[in-house]
């Protein structure tokens, strides 16, 4: 399939017939589901974000895919076993109709989850950074490179893999590399840039644009882009399991009762809350997510069952 679109409509302008009825079918009901999402392409698929990425779709030759991200998968465990599924993917039939009230749950409760995400903003000083981001754009222009929208941000790939980003910031403006850690850096420009999950990323930072030797920088990409095509690539470190702490932990040991019903609930029950908690960044939004959880784990209900049912 050609890579040339940019939008979703471009993408089901791809097909024809049943599959074109399909995908536009889809993408309404998503649509209507979550109408203050905003639609993209991500991972060379058609994407809803909100706060992040709600929900991506694809077609393949035999089924339409849905990606909803594998906690999704986990919560609807129980109504998806007519489907064919994998960590984060569910195969929808070509022969059958789209099941229109899943899908529509599926997106509340990835909304529900994305509710008080905060999204980078990657683009905030860019207005200062005019000349610098004109300067890199130009020479990416010139590479085999592919942009996509990933984590609020252009990223630029190759054969679908992160290479470069760049994007400015208060103090400087910056050019980062996904794979730089394999890079020689001959000019020991790059500074370690990890974040979370990946250990591999670098930056080279600059104070004016003035600063940015376009043949150097091209020379750093066209190399980053050899990492790719010799296969190099850091593999990310499994996550430790997730455990009780915290104001979860604090509230449940000086509420007997509560406690009680916490540990009735399953594990996955459990999880459910633990993440919901962890997730948020400021104590004051854990206090009130606190809050909402109490009646619902007295209840002995999971964090998303109304959207089981």
């Amino acid at each position: 399939m050609s890579n040339s679109f940019t939008t979703i409509a471009d993408y089901i302008s791809l097909f024809d017939g049943e599959k074109k009825e399909l995908l536009i079918t889809l993408r309404e009901i998503i649509a209507s589901a979550a109408p203050e999402a905003t639609e993209t392409i991500n991972y060379q698929m058609p994407t809803f974000r909100y706060n992040g990425n709600l929900i991506h779709f694809a077609m393949s030759k035999n089924h339409l895919g849905l990606y909803p991200g594998p906690a999704a998968i986990v919560h609807f465990a129980d109504q998806l076993t007519a489907y064919k599924t994998s960590k984060g993917a569910i195969q929808l039939p070509l022969d059958k109709p789209l099941p229109k009230k899943l899908i529509q749950d599926i997106v509340h409760y990835n909304i529900d989850r994305l509710h008080d995400k905060e999204a980078p903003d990657w683009k905030k000083y860019n207005s200062q950074w005019a000349e610098a981001t004109e300067k890199v754009a130009q020479i990416i222009h010139e590479l085999p490179l592919t942009k996509e929208f990933k984590w609020g941000g252009d990223i630029y790939t190759y054969q679908g893999k992160n290479v470069v980003a760049f994007s400015g910031f208060k103090n400087h403006f910056a050019i980062w590399f996904h794979n730089g850690v394999f890079l020689s850096d001959p000019q020991q420009v790059l500074v370690s840039a990890s974040e979370g999950k990946t250990k591999s990323l670098r930056q080279w930072r600059f104070t004016s644009a003035d600063d940015i030797d376009p043949k150097l920088v091209k020379s750093y990409i066209e190399e980053a882009i050899q990492t790719v095509i010799d296969g190099k690539e850091l593999k990310a470190e499994k996550s430790t399991p997730l455990t009780l702490d915290g104001i979860l932990k604090e509230t449940l040991a000086n509420d007997t009762k509560l406690d009680a019903a916490f540990t009735k609930l399953t594990p996955g029950k459990q999880r459910e809350y633990m993440e919901y908690i962890a997730d948020a960044k400021q104590e004051k939004t854990k206090i009130t997510r606190i809050e909402k959880i109490i009646p619902l784990v007295l209840q002995g209900k999971g964090l998303h069952d109304k959207y089981k049912k």
